[in-house]
């Protein structure tokens, strides 16, 4: 595992991982589908209560947005499957 690199512009915090297992890996301590859409929810609205912005990437491309208008990207599709 390489450790995800983040970068900040303005409200937005840039998480940079190299491969999607990396990234998934944010989402670990919740097991099973349900939990891990709940927490999204959950750290989405956080985010968009205080006007900050999470994006995701996977070597350089987003796949995820957290605290805009509502979570979105592959990443969350992807979180549905993942055991």
């Amino acid at each position: 595992m390489t450790p995800a690199r983040a970068e900040a512009d303005r409200n937005r915090i840039i998480l940079h991982f190299d491969t999607l297992e990396d990234a998934l890996r944010l989402f670990s301590p919740w097991r099973g589908a349900a939990p891990r859409a709940q927490a999204a929810q959950q750290i989405h609205h956080a985010l968009s209560s205080v006007g900050l912005r999470l994006e995701v990437r996977i070597q350089g491309r987003p796949v995820a947005e957290l605290g805009s208008i509502a979570p979105h990207g592959p990443l969350f599709t992807l979180l549905n499957g993942v055991s």
